[in-house]
């Protein structure tokens, strides 16, 4: 959030979990600019107006693939003309898809290691545009997580592996 306060952006930030939700409106309390509002990440969101942009770093990694789906559509729907959507998700390219308990299409949740039982959703190329109906995709991207969110969240050894699509769009 650090670079959105520095600039004096307005931030709406929506949070599923109760309890990061209340450690987010805790933190940023003070801070006028920043908004945080617990909901579900499908929607509806609790902010009126429209969305100048929109970010997800991890969120959209978790979940079933049925879920994220939802949520980039309520991403769609209030995000501006043009607006650009920014957000990362899981490829099918990634070490981990496959294996685990399987949850839902493309959705596995790993037996073991930092994030045991937590399901995440996987998308190959022509699923990930499709997600993405309504969007103009700038650059849709799977690489290696080391460089991004993925190495505050994992070890160096395990982001390194980790694949993740990382895309741009911008609402049509």
């Amino acid at each position: 959030m650090t670079p959105f306060i520095e600039a004096g952006v307005r931030v709406d930030a929506v949070e599923d979990d109760p309890d990061r939700a209340r450690a987010a409106a805790v933190r940023y309390a003070a801070n006028a600019t920043i908004r945080v509002a617990r909901a579900p990440y499908a929607g509806p969101y609790p902010f009126a107006g429209g969305c100048a942009a929109a970010l997800s770093t991890s969120a959209l990694l978790h979940g079933r693939a049925d879920g994220v789906a939802r949520a980039i559509a309520a991403v769609r729907a209030r995000l501006e003309p043009d607006a650009p959507f920014f957000c990362t998700l899981g490829s099918t390219n990634d070490p981990r898809y496959g294996v685990g308990r399987r949850v839902a299409d493309d959705t596995f949740a790993p037996d073991s290691g930092s994030e045991a039982g937590v399901a995440h959703a996987y998308f190959d190329e022509p699923r990930l545009r499709a997600l993405f109906a309504g969007f103009h995709i700038d650059d849709a991207t799977d690489g290696s997580a080391a460089a991004t969110a993925g190495a505050w969240a994992h070890s160096g050894d395990e982001a390194e592996r980790l694949v993740h699509w990382f895309v741009r769009a911008r609402r049509a």
